[in-house]
């Protein structure tokens, strides 16, 4: 088991910075907009958090911080008990397991990854739907919903970075 050295910016009140900030995004998706498309389909922006901040500060989005997001996220918005923290923490294993090799790479990659994560996000979600439902769902809006989300990525990675540099800046 690997220790990892506790970073003075990771201590106090700029540690739940990532907690926090996914749990802002997860409340601006429940918000009512009054847009054409997006009340039915709106980007998954807890699935963007949970992937950039396990990739760049893992120690601080534990798996009972990713489950107690997820589950916040069914209870808001009605959906399956337990379903985005089940996909959430899955999302995490697989970040945190191959994270230093994101790491080290551009952002470029970085999406190309996202992308087959969202894809598959979007699969499992439509799929955990539709047994919890007993009716088939409609795959093209579980499909749209994966590729407006992938599109959003880099505006929300963008945000998240400017977070990031809190952190970092004030480590120094």
């Amino acid at each position: 088991m690997a220790v990892v050295q506790e970073n003075k910016s990771e201590r106090g009140m700029r540690g739940v910075i990532p907690f926090v900030s996914t749990l802002v995004l997860i409340l601006l998706m429940q918000l009512q907009y009054k847009v054409a498309f997006i009340d039915t389909m709106f980007p998954s922006l807890s699935l963007m958090a949970v992937y950039y901040w396990c990739i760049y500060k893992p120690q601080l989005m534990p798996v009972s911080a990713v489950f107690v997001l997820g589950l916040l996220q069914d209870i808001l918005s009605g959906g399956a008990l337990g379903m985005m923290a089940l996909l959430l923490i899955l999302v995490r294993v697989f970040i945190v397991r191959q994270g230093p090799r994101l790491l080290e790479r551009e952002f470029l990659f970085s999406w190309l990854v996202f992308i087959v994560v969202g894809l598959v996000y979007g699969a499992l979600s439509w799929a955990i739907a539709t047994v919890y439902l007993k009716e088939s769902q409609h795959l093209g809006t579980a499909f749209g919903h994966s590729l407006l989300t992938i599109a959003a990525y880099p505006l929300v990675v963008f945000l998240l970075n400017r977070l990031r540099q809190l952190l970092i800046s004030e480590s120094r």
